[in-house]
């Protein structure tokens, strides 16, 4: 591929603009004429005619390196370091340009559309490229320095030498990185092959100080350009440009919007035949062939150029192109030709015309007016968007427009901003000049309220031969809104038949520029692709759900706002579950895809350090209040054990039997002290009926006497009846019965409020959640029946009904359409203990469960979700030391085995028509099974008025909790 570059005058021009922009003003204020064109030819020769109501492209004597427009040093380099669109710090998709933020930010995360995997680049390839540059921006710099000396002092031989050894250090760090992809591609050395053609090109010889200081400052600032993007095209990536981190674009971003491609554009311009990179998207080219120096190429590459690896890429490659060619002869057109044009491209489905041309000296022509009126052309408002370049003078419009009867027509004038974001010298702007409905001026009718800037100074463009040129003007400005209106009918082609929404989408998400708010040079701000493409307000923004009622569902709007609480957690596997959000704009709306996993309850914060920030939680709530038990064992012994619960009993009168249990309380947050467990219990004389009332451990107490570690129960880690756990820590009751020595009945209830002050306080991400949705409120019933077999075995038989207020398995959300009315889960669990010697005990626990969601919520469950767990302890007594305990045991906590939540909604079912319909998406919440691991030690101290222990705990990995590892610790626990 070839690189060409124009320099000097051009090819055609249609602005009269020369070097500077005030010799571009004088030019045309010297001209007098209303509509005014520079013929080529008399260009070429240094006379200027001037044809009334002619139009050439919006470009001209528009010197691409004049002034302070230097690609390569300083702070505005297009090509590595600040500004650069695809690493550090202008990426479009982190920090403070998402559309989304925090920990509900839509495009970040284990499913982001927007980076990773779909990436068209190279990182590692990035990377090495743009320390390359950083590299050769130095290089680029000295030899500036030295060169710009020797064209002040052209007989200075030691400046001479100077420069030439500062190019010989170019060309070794250039051939060093490239040497090899130029031989591949071309057959020839990095000196034959590149460095000889580009001295050449530019009328360099090192070696001839006379060549070297007969170049001016554009010349070199051109030479340095020309070494760069000549080099890019050995890269095997498409070129990478400074208008691309301007205006917040990516390819990713077209990958996921126009990966349809199904708009369709419309370019009124010079021919776009000849360049390979555009051919398969012109489906029909009409009119003159008049080439006017690739302008109509150049402006088509912005907008579909080719992503495969070279050239230019455009914003939309997908879309097609519909190009009519209305330049004669004289490169310029008349109106008629321009309305002809038109007609043309909007009756072959343009939705979208780019008209890069117009008028000398008139950022806009009250001539569109009657060419938007045009009783053809008026026929199609209703499905196209016009977008107009200013043009190139550097002038505000000074006039008012009367633009009655084509008020109807959908447009955007576009001017052209330099690389560092402030209006190019040559750009013409709107500035106060109001369209008029007859004779008067309308709130909101200011031509700046539809004129918005992009970067239109040193484009990389197609040169319509195949290779690439740097321009500069408004006509490339406007390709660039063009591609980005494609996009929006790309991924929305219903907005093709809305193009008022099509353009207040483009301009209110423009980036403001200038006086804030629109003003009159920089009207809506800068193209801002990324913000065009999501939504403009989240806030405005809602949800079409499925309401059930019986057998009938109806759909229901819900903020996005009420959903900034919910809570899906993140072990659901939910990478292909979306909630469709939709947005409001003028008559129509759009639609976006929002992850349910973005919506995750439970993560917890690795600031701290998982290690410790886990410890303290297992401390707290598990091990640091180990009382050992005085209980009494198979034979009425006292027995050491793992309770973790102090108990006493003694008699009343009558022989009924008291007994309490009590767990030291734990400090919480503001400085008070929360019991752990609290309970007490009423025995007959005969010992048949008992009843029990308390706070705290509902599920160890309802259980039974084995498996004494309040952590067997744990509703995440534990691995007996974890789903009583979830109805474990607030008040609960028992009643026993027993039928003969041997076999026992029990009834139970328990009940939880999980409160943000109950979550371990180091854990803020897990604390603000719950703070935000709620307490989590959980009941549960059981009945047991507890049958000894022998004196040494026993078996217990539970059932459990759970109930969950607000949530499912402890998944929980405050939106009453999703889980409001909560869910209920069965279980039974089947236990059993066996002393195998006087110190030693066996316990086991296996449990099965089935929960559903209730009837009448959007998150219901078609089939049951099925869950299990299971446990088995071994405990030895009078190891090491009298009334010592040991305990290990090995369990798996509760694992969802199979099951799946649907969720109803409205989603866009037709993507050309926008047209809506109810969509069942299943959500698979199948957890992977973990398994834990537990060695506890403890041993009376004090002479038996404390106890101290030692554990060790492992849990693997898993999908429910964070928490996994290995936990070790000492517990000391004293009576009172």
């Amino acid at each position: 591929m070839v690189h060409t570059f124009n320099f000097g005058a051009a090819a055609i021009a249609i602005a009269a603009v020369l070097a500077a922009p005030a010799a571009a003003q004088d030019a045309a204020d010297a001209s007098g004429a209303e509509a005014s064109t520079v013929d080529a030819s008399a260009e070429q020769s240094g006379r200027v005619t001037v044809r009334a109501a002619d139009l050439n492209p919006r470009y001209g004597d528009i010197d691409a390196f004049y002034g302070d427009i230097d690609a390569f040093w300083d702070d505005i380099s297009p090509f590595y370091g600040d500004i650069d669109a695809f690493w550090d710090d202008i990426n479009p998709f982190w920090d403070d340009i998402s559309p989304f933020y925090g920990d509900i930010d839509a495009f970040w995360g284990d499913i982001d559309a927007f980076w990773d995997d779909i990436s068209p680049f190279d990182k590692a390839k990035l990377a090495e490229l743009g320390n390359f540059w950083a590299t050769t921006a130095t290089q680029f710099r000295e030899t500036e320095t030295a060169w710009s000396q020797l064209a002040a002092d052209a007989d200075n031989a030691v400046l001479a030498n100077d420069v030439r050894t500062k190019l010989d250090s170019l060309v070794a760090t250039s051939s060093a990185q490239w040497g090899a992809s130029v031989t591949a591609k071309t057959g020839q050395s990095f000196q034959q092959g590149f460095v000889d053609t580009i001295f050449a090109k530019h009328q360099i010889d090192p070696n001839d100080p006379a060549s070297l200081a007969a170049l001016t400052a554009r010349e070199r600032a051109a030479f340095f350009v020309d070494w760069h993007d000549t080099l890019m095209q050995y890269a095997g990536i498409d070129h990478v440009d400074h208008w691309m981190g301007a205006i917040n674009w990516t390819p990713s971003i077209t990958q996921i919007q126009g990966s349809t491609g199904r708009s369709v554009i419309g370019i009124l311009d010079s021919t776009v035949t000849g360049s390979a990179d555009l051919a398969d998207n012109v489906i029909s080219s009409t009119g003159h062939d008049g080439f006017v120096g690739g302008h109509g190429a150049g402006v088509a590459s912005l907008m579909v150029g080719a992503h495969d690896g070279q050239g230019v890429m455009g914003i939309a490659p997908n879309a097609q192109v519909i190009a009519h060619n209305p330049f004669d002869a004289t490169n310029s057109a008349s109106w008629t030709d321009v309305r002809d044009g038109i007609v043309q491209l909007t009756q072959h489905g343009a939705s979208i015309v780019n008209l890069s041309l117009g008028e000398t000296g008139k950022p806009f022509s009250g001539e569109w007016r009657g060419v938007f009126n045009d009783p053809t052309i008026a026929a199609n408002a209703g499905n196209t968007v016009y977008v107009l370049a200013s043009g190139n003078e550097g002038v505000a419009q000074t006039d008012d427009i009367e633009w009655g009867g084509a008020f109807d027509t959908s447009f955007i004038l576009v001017g052209s901003v330099s690389p560092d974001g402030t209006i190019s010298a040559f750009s013409n702007t709107p500035g106060d000049a109001c369209l008029l409905n007859a004779g008067v001026c309308g709130e909101g009718d200011a031509l700046m309220n539809r004129f918005i800037v992009a970067p239109g100074e040193m484009i990389l463009v197609d040169d319509g031969h195949g290779g690439l040129v740097r321009r500069s003007g408004t006509s490339f400005s406007a390709p660039l809104v063009s591609g980005a209106i494609a996009l929006l009918h790309d991924r929305w082609p219903w907005l093709s038949q809305h193009p008022d929404e099509s353009v207040e989408i483009i301009l209110r998400s423009a980036r403001d520029l200038g006086a804030p708010g629109v003003d009159p040079i920089y009207g809506a701000g800068m193209l801002d692709v990324l913000a065009s493409q999501s939504p403009l307000d989240f806030n405005d923004m809602y949800y079409k759900l499925f309401q059930r009622s019986g057998f009938y569902f109806y759909g229901r709007n819900v903020s996005a706002t009420t959903l900034f609480n919910m809570g899906v957690p993140a072990w659901w596997e939910t990478n292909d579950v979306f909630f469709t959000l939709y947005e409001d704009v003028g008559d129509t709306y759009r639609d976006f895809s929002v992850p349910m996993s973005t919506y995750t309850m439970g993560k917890r914060t690795n600031a701290l350090g998982g290690g410790f920030q886990r410890l303290q939680d297992f401390v707290s709530s598990r091990f640091a209040t180990w009382i050992h038990s005085k209980g009494a064992d198979r034979n009425g012994n006292g027995r050491a054990g793992f309770s973790q619960i102090r108990t006493g009993g003694e008699r009343s009168a009558g022989d009924w039997s008291i007994r309490y249990s009590a767990a030291m309380p734990r400090l919480v947050e503001d400085g008070s002290m929360a019991p752990v467990h609290a309970a007490a219990s009423i025995t007959d004389p005969s010992n048949r009926f008992s009843l029990t009332m308390g706070h705290g451990q509902g599920a160890m107490a309802l259980s039974g006497s084995r498996f004494g570690v309040i952590s067997d129960f744990d509703r995440d880690e534990g691995g007996v009846n974890p789903v009583l756990g979830f109805a474990s820590g607030e008040f609960f009751t028992s009643a026993s019965l027993a039928f003969s020595p041997d076999t026992q009945l029990r009834l139970g209830y328990s009940e939880n409020r999980l409160d943000w002050r109950d979550i371990n306080t180091n854990d803020v991400t897990q604390r603000l959640y719950q703070r935000e949705l709620g307490a989590q409120n959980a009941q549960a019933m059981t009945v047991d029946l507890e049958q000894r077999v022998s004196d040494a075995v026993s078996l217990n038989l539970q059932y459990t009904r759970l109930r969950e207020d607000d949530a499912l398995l402890g998944a929980q959300t405050d939106l009453d359409l999703l889980l409001g009315d909560g869910s209920h889960t069965d279980a039974l669990t089947v236990s059993g203990t066996a002393h195998l010697a006087d110190n030693l005990r066996l316990d086991m626990s296996a449990t099965a469960s089935r929960t559903s969601a209730a009837e009448g919520q959007m998150l219901s469950t078609g089939d049951a979700i099925r869950s299990s767990a299971g446990q088995i302890a071994l405990t030895r007594s009078n190891l090491f030391a009298e009334a010592d305990s040991f305990r290990i045991a090995v369990g798996q906590p509760l694992t969802i085995e199979q099951g799946s939540l649907d969720l109803d909604t409205l989603q866009v079912v037709d993507r050309e028509t926008g047209e809506t319909g109810r969509v069942t998406q299943s959500i698979g919440i199948e957890t992977k099974r973990r398994m834990l691991g537990e060695l506890v030690y403890a041993t009376p101290v004090l002479e038996g008025a404390g106890e101290l222990g030692f554990f060790g705990r492992y849990v693997s990995e898993g999908s429910i909790s964070d928490d996994d590892g290995l936990m070790l610790g000492i517990n000391f626990g004293v009576r009172f």
